[in-house]
């Protein structure tokens, strides 16, 4: 034979056919894969997917998982109530704040199980407060208000209160930038939080404020008078009293990034978390 009618050297020819059909075989295998999915997206039953005996979800009316459909719900309501409580909407943030609370609750024991999910420094997009023995649906609620032991301050709009928690501490703080003779000033009220005790439900957190200190804008401390509350409660014991005698906050939904709560004093609170660089002038000031 001549030269240039000779074999190159390669697989042998039974080994290519082999390799040929081992990838039609694996193209057909996709292609099967893709059609299960597809009848079992589309033609699965309403009441609940199931995947052979091991696994089965729970659907709930269009044909969604029972857990995805609660997350997808808060996680647009959550949405809607920052929105809402950014534009200082009373009505539409007290609207979804109920909606909140009832379709995704905080866990029974938060703050004996899991109190670490309140720690770190949160804007404080919307407190609705009201008058003591008032509910924020009355037409006295007021919007934007930092309540610490009977002292009632009205915040900016422009710039967000933020409370802090620093649980290993057991403290709590409100900042708020305030204008004052042409000056911008940072007011901070602080105080002990710590978990009730039973048969207070588990998502309650007892708070006795001890602390006001007063910082420049740029951060640096110019007063601290932790003694007006000492006084406060000495000259008007009424300003202790909400529902009980104690003054305390609980949370009544959290995630990630949104926490709710009340106070005794009938006030609401929508937070939204801040992260990193965010926290703001004073995150290196201890409580």
């Amino acid at each position: 034979r001549p030269p240039w009618t000779s074999r190159r050297p390669g697989r042998p020819r039974h080994l290519r056919r082999d390799q040929g059909k081992s990838k039609e075989a694996e193209i057909i295998s996709m292609a099967g894969l893709l059609v299960i999915a597809l009848c079992l997206m589309f033609a699965a039953p309403a009441g609940s997917l199931q995947l052979g005996k091991w696994f089965r979800f729970p659907m709930l009316g269009g044909g969604t998982p029972a857990g995805l459909e609660l997350a997808t719900t808060a996680q647009q309501l959550e949405l809607e109530l920052v929105m809402l409580a950014s534009a200082d909407d009373i009505p539409g943030t007290l609207r979804v704040f109920k909606q909140l609370e009832d379709a995704s609750p905080a866990p029974a024991d938060l703050l004996r199980a899991s109190p670490q999910l309140l720690d770190g420094r949160w804007s404080l997009l919307a407190t609705v407060a009201a008058n003591v023995g008032e509910d924020v649906s009355d037409s006295s609620a007021r919007a934007s208000i930092v309540n610490a032991s009977g002292f009632a301050v009205e915040a900016s709009r422009d710039n967000f209160p933020v409370q802090e928690v620093d649980v290993q501490r057991g403290r709590i703080g409100n900042e708020i930038l305030l204008s004052f003779l042409g000056q911008r000033l940072y007011l901070r009220v602080a105080g002990a939080f710590t978990p009730a005790e039973p048969p207070a439900p588990g998502t309650r957190a007892m708070v006795q404020f001890d602390s006001l200190d007063v910082f420049s804008e740029e951060g640096r401390r110019l007063l601290s008078a932790g003694w007006i509350f000492a006084l406060s409660r000495a000259i008007n014991p009424a300003l202790e009293k909400g529902d009980q005698d104690a003054s305390w906050l609980d949370t009544t939904y959290i995630s990630d990034d949104v926490r709710l709560g009340r106070g005794n004093k009938g006030s609401v609170f929508v937070l939204k978390r801040l992260r990193g660089d965010s926290g703001g002038t004073l995150a290196e000031w201890p409580l």
